[in-house]
């Protein structure tokens, strides 16, 4: 009976050790001691949140994966992330060891995870970091003027150094342009040549949210297919193909997605309700969105134009503070087209819809067909917008 339960405890004690088949083990390179350290990371889609307090300059994080994932280390217990207080790095089931400086996680260097080591390569090329330096160094200038423009009262100076302000404003922008076509690039060539690398999943994800604009859905496609299986079978391939999937079904051209809610002013609101009937734009926005915002003088101009046409527009919003959107409803004086919230109605309509980042416009006709699609707020988006508009209405 002793030689069972002794054979029964060491066999649990192997389940226990196996089931923790990622560890971490960090060393601060400065004192931080009692202090708490965070890692948060998804596995099929749920989010997983661990904390390890600092003890002799060390901490420990252990978890179950079956498959490398996106991870990030954090200082802040909500996650409100910055350069210093956070770094996104790659966990594996495996033994990894860490060195950090608690006041500058960007430093962070990981070693033991291969799959950390192909994003590092990737994310640290030389002509990154060049511009990395050029975009920092602009950044601390920038911030001098505008010390100095606190400090001085000659209105001669002042407009001086605003006008350096803008010049740096405009070299800033271009680096910032030259830095996300350099990324897109060079996560495109990763992509082709590493099918069988377990970060080409959110790389691919990356390459979603401008497809069809820089790189055709199909080529996308094509290369997601090209996958190796493990890859396919990872918590990121499958995050990934189920959003192939949805953002299929959110194409220009598709039938747009039916979706039933409860508005802003508590009536049920169906989108198949304005088939035939309706042309309708959905406007997908936050309070805390100033693009989004900035647009809503001219989807004002759009919908007193053609509201007796046969014009609606759907604004779906992100936002947590209920209050704080529907009183912004009402300052901006947007409460004659509709409105709801994803939070208030549980709703997938950002899955369904592919919506990444905002402010994102889908048009839809009269048919229940996109027939238009937008990312972001631009001046060239506002005119294609009004020129399809334009068009319809005017036929």
């Amino acid at each position: 009976m002793k030689l069972k339960l002794t054979i029964f405890f060491c066999f649990l004690s192997f389940l226990m050790v196996a089931q923790d088949n990622f560890v971490l083990n960090s060393v601060c390179s400065k004192k931080a001691n009692a202090k708490n350290i965070y890692l948060r990371y998804k596995v099929n889609g749920k989010s997983i949140t661990k904390s390890s307090v600092i003890y002799n300059n060390k901490f420990v994080f252990k978890g179950e994966i079956d498959f490398p994932v996106k991870a990030i280390i954090c200082t802040d217990a909500r996650f409100y992330m910055t350069n210093l207080n956070s770094k996104i790095i790659y966990l594996e089931p495996c033994i990894m060891n860490a060195v950090i400086d608690f006041d500058d996680l960007n430093t962070t260097i990981i070693s033991g995870s291969r799959t950390n080591d192909e994003f590092y390569a990737l994310e640290n090329t030389t002509e990154k970091e060049k511009i990395h330096k050029q975009i920092d160094s602009i950044r601390e200038v920038s911030r001098l003027y505008t010390v100095k423009m606190t400090t001085v009262n000659d209105s001669s100076l002042k407009i001086q150094f605003q006008k350096s302000l803008d010049s740096l404003d405009n070299q800033l922008d271009q680096l910032v342009d030259q830095n996300i076509k350099i990324n897109r690039q060079s996560n495109f060539e990763f992509i082709k040549k590493n099918p069988n690398s377990f970060i080409t999943p959110d790389l691919l994800d990356r390459l979603l949210v401008d497809a069809d604009q820089q790189f055709p859905y199909d080529t996308i496609k094509n290369l997601y297919d090209k996958l190796t299986p493990e890859v396919k079978k990872s918590y990121g391939g499958k995050q990934f193909a189920k959003k192939l999937i949805d953002f299929e079904s959110s194409r220009i051209g598709s039938p747009a997605p039916d979706f039933k809610v409860i508005d802003i002013n508590a009536d049920v609101l169906r989108l198949s309700s304005f088939k035939n009937k309706k042309y309708v734009l959905l406007d997908f926005w936050a309070t805390w969105c100033a693009p989004c915002r900035e647009d809503f003088s001219f989807l004002k101009e759009v919908y007193y134009k053609n509201k007796d046409k046969g014009f609606e527009i759907i604004c779906v919003t992100r936002d947590e503070k209920l209050d704080l959107w529907r009183n912004t409803v009402k300052k901006e004086n947007i409460d004659k087209w509709k409105h709801f919230s994803i939070k208030e109605n549980k709703s997938r309509i950002e899955d369904t819809y592919a919506v990444a980042a905002i402010p994102v416009k889908v048009l839809i006709d009269k048919d229940g067909n996109i027939v238009g699609r937008w990312i972001g707020s631009s001046a060239e988006i506002k005119a294609e917008i009004e020129r399809i508009i334009t068009k319809i209405f005017n036929n």
